[in-house]
């Protein structure tokens, strides 16, 4: 018999992680796809797009050479859902 956790290492070959080029409904980039291109996470992205520390000066020049390269621009709806604010006006 199978053990469930086998059952669950045989998806793994069945779904992929992201790494279709087919872009979103306006066919823009996304973070992901300048994370495919940079060989990096899309945490590793955001950290440089947002301007945190602890990337290495290497890394944050392949993911602004990628984002260049892709014409990627952040989603401002997203990063104002992320920061909690709204698009609406109080």
């Amino acid at each position: 018999m199978v053990g469930s956790r086998d059952r669950v290492r045989g998806c793994a070959s069945i779904i992929k992680p992201h790494t279709s080029p087919v872009r979103n409904a306006q066919n823009k980039a996304t973070v992901y796809d300048v994370a495919e291109l940079a060989g990096v996470s899309i945490k590793t992205v955001s950290r440089v797009v947002n301007r945190e520390p602890n990337v290495r000066a290497v890394t944050q020049e392949r993911v602004k050479r990628a984002i260049a390269a892709l014409n990627y621009l952040p989603s401002e709806a997203a990063r104002l859902l992320a920061g909690k604010r709204s698009l609406t006006s109080v």
